[in-house]
């Protein structure tokens, strides 16, 4: 979660520019160091060359901005951002949508999806949604964007003349129908099927952004045996179950659909990771009209669809957060034989013992303050650090300093530098932490987090 800049920030800035004004190059930054910056430069990048002090701050600030860049990299892949920019929902027409070479149905919860691309969205993989009968379509409502809300690309219904061809046959069939006659894709690629031929047989579609491969439903079903992976695990998703919801509640007064079988997990898929041995949370095996999921490594992301039934009144927060801890309640019961055997509970346990209770509390904390206690809880720091002498909060000031540099040469050794897909979801979300808390807002949650182990 994004936190206050700290007021040495604006210092640093100031100095920045000061020294800025006696460089040779007038619009030179500590922004813009960099490895292939000239040593002749390097010297009105700071406020004193020979400052040992000074250039260290100046390094970290470096590093900082640097973290903070590459999280809203990495975000902004997530949101198609840069990717059909400023697109126009209504400008987009069926032909725009291409079904993937052999792509087979998946069922993901109650709803069928399949794989897509669009030269509008190049080297992205996209998800076609296939409404029942009885569904209403889905709801194309401008929501802000976030990588943990679901992003309606498009959204089609058949055509009048098309209502009497209405047919209730497995969906299976569309994927293997010819091309509607006249199809502009026909010239390109003979075989390349459009959602034209869903709309042909009555199904209203939509465009998603996720191409989901399992629910919360199914990951509470095929838990780990480990308890600790499980709970570490369970946090990961309740951090962006919270921010999701915070986010479509306080963007648009919605609130989320938060049954477990409505909440979609999402890993990594580019076109170009086809053939590429990955490493993932689920290893998804694919039958006709179903998704078999297996637990690997990794973690996913969590995408949550806004409650989109015209009856649907707007959720007063108390009950958001009366859902989110009953979420908590649901992956937690499985294990709850396993806890009771004598076994010590694990820290990420207590965790999340603690939120669902603050979650069920009317003078509980915000939903924000909630997912700051579970970054903690999930990235550090730890209880021992506060064992030490002198100020905590210069002690958890240095803890950042050393996790941050750390985590720069972390980046560097996945290759994050020219590869971002190989960061695992969980490594994205450590990075948006260190890179946007700071020592004032952590040391405000981890006395009351660590006080509940003991």
């Amino acid at each position: 979660m994004m936190a206050p800049i700290p007021a040495t920030y604006f210092q640093e800035e100031t100095e920045e520019t000061e020294a800025a004004r006696r460089s040779p190059v007038p619009s030179l930054s500590i922004s813009q160091l960099s490895f292939d910056t000239p040593d002749e430069h390097l010297p009105f990048l700071f406020s004193s060359f020979t400052d040992h002090r000074v250039v260290s701050q100046g390094i970290q600030h470096r590093q900082l901005l640097f973290l903070r860049s590459m999280a809203q990299s990495v975000e902004a892949g997530s949101l198609l951002q840069g990717e059909a920019s400023g697109r126009d929902v209504g400008s987009y027409q069926p032909q725009d949508f291409l079904l993937c070479e052999g792509s087979m149905p998946k069922q993901v919860g109650d709803t069928i999806y399949y794989n897509l691309h669009s030269p509008k969205f190049p080297g992205r993989l996209l998800s076609l949604r296939v409404h029942k009968q009885t569904e209403a379509s889905t709801c194309t409502k401008h929501h802000p964007l976030h990588v943990n809300v679901q992003d309606v690309i498009a959204s089609f219904q058949p055509s009048k003349n098309n209502a009497g061809t209405l047919q209730t046959e497995d969906p299976r069939a569309a994927s293997s129908a010819k091309p509607p006659g006249g199809s502009s894709t026909e010239s390109v690629n003979a075989k390349a099927h459009t959602v034209q031929v869903f709309l042909q047989k009555g199904h209203t579609v939509s465009v998603e952004r996720d191409l989901p491969q399992a629910t919360l439903k199914d990951f509470v079903q095929l838990q780990s045996s480990e308890c600790l992976d499980y709970d570490r695990q369970v946090c990961v998703l309740l951090l962006q179950i919270l921010m999701g919801s915070h986010h479509l509640y306080h963007n648009s007064a919605t609130a989320a659909e938060l049954r477990p079988q409505e909440i979609l997990l999402v890993w990594p898929s580019r076109e170009k990771d086809k053939g590429e041995k990955r490493e993932m949370e689920w290893e998804v095996t694919e039958e006709p009209c179903r998704i078999q999921v297996s637990r690997t490594r990794g973690s996913p992301r969590v995408v949550l669809r806004p409650q989109s039934s015209p009856l649907s009144l707007p959720q007063p927060l108390t009950a958001i957060k009366l859902q989110i801890a009953a979420l908590i309640q649901f992956c937690l019961h499985p294990q709850e034989s396993q806890a009771s055997q004598g076994s010590a509970l694990s820290s990420y346990r207590v965790g999340l013992l603690l939120v669902s209770s603050l979650l069920q509390s009317d003078s509980g904390p915000q939903m924000l303050d909630i997912a700051a206690m579970l970054q903690v809880l999930l990235w550090g720091p730890r209880v021992p650090l506060f064992s030490q002498r002198g100020s905590t909060t210069t002690a958890v000031h240095n803890w950042l300093t050393i996790k941050r540099a750390l985590l720069v040469m972390k980046l560097a050794e996945r290759g994050l530098i020219q590869d971002q897909s190989l960061l695992d979801w969980e490594d994205c979300l450590c990075l948006q932490y260190l890179s946007f808390t700071d020592s004032e807002a952590i040391v405000s949650v981890t006395s009351q987090l660590w006080n509940s182990e003991h």
